[in-house]
């Protein structure tokens, strides 16, 4: 981008004229600038001649485009003339705008067109004379949404949610399911989850197309089929058959889901899932998951197939999933986690599939991007947006795990970034605080390693006066996305989201799902929450039960739990900074607090439609803050349960009162308690098991603004038997 002489005066009905070939597919993308001009420009249309030139140009990529902003009579060095032409007559009114966009193809000139959206959006009174030259770093830009661990979004949400991936440029979107599709012969997995229905793809697959974004089918067919493999008709299909039975349990789901790849029929059912589903896409691709298949060949398939080696089930498995897209016409997408860990494996899959290489922590091994690379084979690189198990994403670890594997899929030649959004544990992370990873993800798969920090950044640079690339990332975001000329929203949302949790949502269900619900340990989860830790750092003693793990777990999060105050602090802080930066402390302000404290916070469904940005309910201001606060007090209350469930701990282990929680042997926080301080330990939980309740009816009106109810009732239960927990006053 080079920044011209002076400045151009945009009216909010300047004429929109195409000069490009008929056939390209552009009224969406210009009926969105036309109503992001109407609502963002505070001028009236003094300027007769703004014009707005969409044109081709074959000189660029079919995903290139120029953006020229000139006032009328300037040329496009920025010269005499140039900007508000105030030598050339006495008026010191900004020059007419003369715009012009211009690309190699549709794409191009409908990336053009997002790209002028957004400086409009960031420009309300006047548009600085610019050239920009601008093409995408990945071919594909896509983004992967969890729609099937507790949320099923409705369609209205996932339209805007469209429209969002538009505005930031991605070109591809895949929902991700397990068992929230209403396919045939299957209502006894999805019944009661208000699954996604075929006529609902079909729009979506419309509404995408409009905008120049292809939906990708993402469908669980080989591992993560816990829900399916739960029943009658299909569970026999799996490698445990004998569990299938077990209680409902959201730390098993993530463990025991994989369908026998030596049973033949378990293929055929596979294949149906795929022939019901493939048909509702107009996209050629397909996402066949093939994922931590952790069970594979430890079950069922041993006997089956006893002399098969597990890359061999594995291989023939995907290689039957792949025959039958073949037959559909569909390339074969594939997570690479199992892949990459067998040469042998790798080796004998199908040569055709496009490897989804995954790595979701900041420190990432580049080595398994090499190593695809050097097979030859086809790969996205797939960063994450760190938001499962959290009521606020891990912004941090996000910017850094997206930046790092866009490096690495730039250096190895990845043809595409797949950014994915993931919820596990009933998916209580709101989908519409991804938007900054969503940014995240934008720019670096866009133009990498290309957000310095400016003197305008926003954001402290006190640090050898140098802002670092996230503080820059965030201000900018705090502009676009959030309307905050400060810079500093995200910036304080980060702070919040990363230093104010001392006890995390992951936690919660693990403490509760240690008791298998009839009185005894759930040995399932048991094994796998001592998988999570550092060897001989956390170990359940079977014979003891559940009350004596769930004193060993809290126990090991003793340190992190006992940062509840300092927490809580940075909670209060952040919130009312978001506040003040987002609605001041006005009578406005006040009116948010107001709405926010009423049962049902109005009626409103908590984002727009096309091109509605100042009324979204993610960048609305006032609704923004509402949602910040339902966060931040929900984090709050988790950060005192924490505390009070440590208290039970170390009295069940004899600990005295001075090694207990900071509040005095692990009472509730000072919001929960008394003014004068009187109130007794079992008031005090009593209050905070009521305020969890209260809570837990805001944030299923938040829930409701975007969402079916689906799995709801799944979190209700986690946090209502914290709350008995609490009125009990045990472990149990």
């Amino acid at each position: 981008m080079r920044y011209l002489d002076g400045e151009v005066r945009l009216g909010p009905q300047p004429d929109i004229t195409r000069q490009c070939p008929a056939d390209w597919v552009l009224d969406v993308s210009i009926s969105q600038l036309a109503d992001e001009l109407q609502l963002n420009r505070d001028c009236p249309a003094v300027h007769s001649s703004d014009d707005i030139a969409l044109t081709a140009d074959r000189r660029l990529a079919a995903d290139e485009y120029t953006i020229d902003i000139r006032g009328t009579g300037t040329d496009h060095d920025g010269g005499p003339g140039s900007g508000s032409n105030r030598e050339d007559n006495d008026s010191t009114e900004p020059a007419s705008a003369r715009i012009t966009i211009a690309a190699g193809g549709e794409a191009g000139l409908r990336y053009g067109i997002q790209t002028l959206r957004q400086i409009v959006r960031q420009s309300p009174h006047t548009l600085p004379c610019l050239h920009i030259q601008d093409k995408p770093a990945f071919a594909t830009r896509a983004y992967s949404l969890d729609v099937t661990r507790g949320r099923v979004p409705t369609l209205s949400f996932l339209q805007w949610f469209a429209d969002q991936l538009a505005f930031y440029k991605y070109n591809q979107f895949q929902l991700y399911v397990e068992h929230t599709f209403a396919f045939e012969g299957l209502s006894e997995s999805w019944r009661g989850t208000d699954p996604l229905t075929a006529e609902d793809i079909k729009q979506l697959d419309r509404y995408c197309a409009a905008r120049g974004i292809e939906l990708v089918p993402s469908l669980a067919t080989f591992g993560h089929m816990y829900m399916n493999l739960r029943t009658r008709s299909y569970r026999e299909l799996g490698e445990f058959p004998e569990q299938a039975g077990r209680p409902f349990s959201f730390v098993e789901r993530q463990e025991h889901h994989t369908l026998n790849a030596a049973d033949s029929r378990a293929l055929r059912f596979a294949q149906g899932l795929i022939g019901q589903y493939a048909p509702l896409f107009r996209s050629r691709f397909f996402n066949i998951g093939g994922d931590e298949t952790f069970d594979l060949g430890r079950g069922q398939s041993a006997k089956d197939a006893p002399n098969a080696s597990r890359s061999e089930l594995y291989a023939g498995f995907v290689a039957g999933l792949c025959r039958t897209l073949a037959e559909h016409g569909s390339t074969p997408m594939l997570w690479a986690d199992i892949a990459l860990e067998s040469p042998e494996t790798m080796a004998l899959l199908p040569h055709d599939i496009i490897m989804l290489n995954w790595m979701y922590e900041p420190e990432i091994d580049e080595g398994k991007v090499r190593a695809i690379a050097e097979q030859g084979r086809r790969q996205f690189v797939c960063p994450a947006v760190r938001t499962w198990n959290r009521l606020f994403p891990d912004f941090a670890g996000a910017w850094t795990n997206i930046t790092r594997m866009a490096e690495a899929g730039r250096k190895y030649g990845a043809e595409g970034m797949l950014v994915t959004d993931w919820g596990d544990y009933g998916n209580v992370n709101d989908p519409r605080l991804s938007l900054p990873g969503l940014c995240y993800g934008a720019q670096q798969s866009w133009n990498p390693g290309e957000c310095g920090a400016g003197a305008d950044c926003g954001c402290d640079s006190s640090d050898n006066g140098v802002a670092d690339d996230f503080a820059a990332m965030n201000a900018r975001i705090s502009r676009l996305v959030y309307g905050d000329a400060s810079g500093r929203v995200m910036g304080e949302l980060a702070t919040l989201a990363g230093s104010g949790t001392s006890f995390t949502w992951d936690l919660v269900v693990q403490t509760l799902e240690l008791d298998a619900g009839d009185g005894s340990l759930n040995t399932q989860v048991a094994a796998r929450v001592e998988r999570m830790y550092d060897k001989g750092v956390l170990a359940f003693d079977r014979a003891q039960g559940y009350v004596d793990a769930r004193r060993r777990l809290l126990m090991a999060n003793r340190d992190m739990i006992m940062q509840r105050d300092a927490c809580n602090r940075v909670l209060n802080d952040g919130k009312y900074a978001i506040r003040a930066a987002l609605i001041g402390d006005s009578a406005e302000s006040a009116e948010a607090d107001r709405v926010q404290n009423h049962p049902r916070y109005g009626e409103s469904d908590g984002f727009g439609r096309a091109g509605e940005h100042r009324d979204d309910g993610l960048t609305n201001t006032n609704r923004t803050y509402e949602l910040v606060r339902i966060m931040t007090k929900g984090q709050r209350l988790l950060n005192d349960l924490g505390v009070e469930l440590l208290a039970m701990a170390e009295l069940d282990t004899g600990v005295g009162p001075d090694a207990g929680a900071p509040d005095s042997a692990g009472n509730a926080s000072a919001e929960s308690q008394s003014v004068d301080g009187t109130d007794s330990p079992t008031e005090q939980r009593y209050r905070l098991a009521t305020q969890l309740e209260l809570w837990f009816e805001r944030y299923r009106q938040s829930w409701l603004e975007i969402g079916r109810p689906a799995e709801l009732d799944r979190i209700a239960h986690v946090v209502w038997s914290h709350a008995d927990i609490l009125r009990a006053g045990e472990l149990r």
